[in-house]
């Protein structure tokens, strides 16, 4: 793979904290037990228990053992005294598909891989700088250059996971070849106000090619369309925001550029299966 192809990758930061996995939440039983989370992470126990479902297997992490994540639909449970280190990333190419994602959820005792842990330290203590109270600080104020500190830390720690993982056999995806165009296309949309209208034909000019002709390589390259791509990203920011608590659904609408509440709840159910009000729903009843 070229290095031209590595600048394709998208990697960022969701959150990263140490503390009991029922923090803030009404315990009723033996365990605690989320299916809404489908980010790349990884937890580090350090006391009870947890494990992931997914694909018809289970993963289950003791104390001082690591449990490395497979993104996507998942069922997370936990015994009730749970505490960990959890970090929480997202590492994609352009055509969405995960970075670590074949081979995984894998389970490895931390005497093991000291450096994972090493490494995640200087990402915990950075990110109590930005609220010290909240699992999740992504709707908390930060400036560029603490944002930049703990993008080059996650690096550090993904490339530490990277070569943990290669001596268990699972390296990680590739793409390569994409071509140019399409690429320079997907950065715009990612750089484009999810709010504002998407202009396909304006996009297409900006990349310097016709609309027929974009939409002949997306397809060839990911499989879509830069319309399709654009809905993608924009339900991906709604279903993130939703998960995070105490969200208004009203917000999210706002942050997505709708202005009647009833036609961010047809766009969203139409792409997801479910209402906004809904998904809220399922998630504060797996919380409490």
């Amino acid at each position: 793979m070229r290095y031209r192809d590595c600048l394709n990758l998208n990697i960022h930061l969701l959150w990263c904290h140490n503390q009991p996995v029922a923090r803030g939440r009404e315990i009723d039983g033996p365990t605690l037990q989320f299916t809404e989370f489908t980010n790349s992470g990884a937890w580090l126990v350090r006391e009870g228990w947890a494990q992931v479902e997914h694909d018809g297997k289970c993963y289950r992490a003791e104390p001082d053992q690591w449990l490395i994540l497979k993104p996507g639909r998942r069922v997370q449970t936990f015994s009730a005294d749970a505490r960990m280190i959890s970090i929480a990333f997202d590492a994609r190419w352009p055509d969405s598909s995960h970075l670590l994602d074949e081979g995984l959820s894998l389970v490895v005792d931390a005497k093991e891989v000291p450096v994972l842990e090493k490494r995640v330290r200087p990402i915990l203590n950075l990110m109590k700088k930005i609220n010290p109270n909240t699992w999740d600080a992504r709707d908390h104020e930060v400036d560029l250059v603490l944002f930049l500190k703990l993008e080059k830390l996650l690096c550090w720690w993904l490339a530490a996971l990277s070569v943990v993982l290669k001596t268990h056999g699972i390296d990680h995806s590739k793409r390569s070849g994409l071509d140019e165009r399409v690429c320079k296309a997907v950065n715009l949309m990612l750089s484009h106000d999810l709010a504002e209208p998407f202009n396909a034909e304006q996009l297409s000019a900006m990349v310097g090619l016709s609309q027929n002709h974009l939409i002949r390589l997306f397809r060839h390259d990911l499989q879509t369309t830069p319309g399709q791509y654009w809905d993608r990203l924009r339900i991906e920011h709604a279903r993130r925001r939703l998960l995070q608590p105490e969200t208004r659904v009203k917000l999210v609408a706002l942050e997505l550029g709708f202005r009647h509440l009833s036609h961010f709840s047809k766009w969203f159910k139409h792409h997801s299966g479910k209402t906004p009000r809904e998904m809220v729903k399922d998630v504060s009843r797996s919380r409490a």
